[in-house]
């Protein structure tokens, strides 16, 4: 409101309420002004934790499907399947036995238990 339309309704209000009651009338109004400021502010201040507070939820959504996975996470079943996955190593085969003069030769371990013919 400008300069001018304050000083209209000051005039208005001297004449409608009376110069005797127009001080409590100012001051009647001007508290009501100061309660809606206050209103306003505390909306305002609302709206913007309940932003905060959205922003937040948000990046919490973002953050659950990470942590569930961390969580359902088992290094034994992954060393399993690891494991599981790769070929067993077969041992090398070793080599032949050389036999030395005057000793027999042992069977090798996979031989047949045959005892040999003199």
């Amino acid at each position: 409101m400008s300069m001018g339309e304050l000083l209209l309704l000051a005039l208005v209000g001297f004449f409608v309420i009376g110069p005797e009651r127009l001080p409590a009338a100012i001051r009647a109004v001007a508290g009501m002004v100061t309660q809606a400021k206050q209103y306003a502010t505390a909306v305002k201040d609302q709206v913007g934790e309940a932003a905060d507070l959205a922003e937040v939820r948000r990046q919490l959504d973002e953050l659950r499907e990470p942590l569930a996975e961390i969580r359902s996470a088992d290094p034994r079943r992954a060393w399993r399947e690891a494991l599981r996955d790769e070929p067993t190593p077969q041992p090398a085969p070793r080599p032949a036995r050389r036999s030395r003069p005057g000793m027999p030769v042992a069977p090798s371990p996979g031989a047949a238990s045959e005892a040999p013919v003199p």
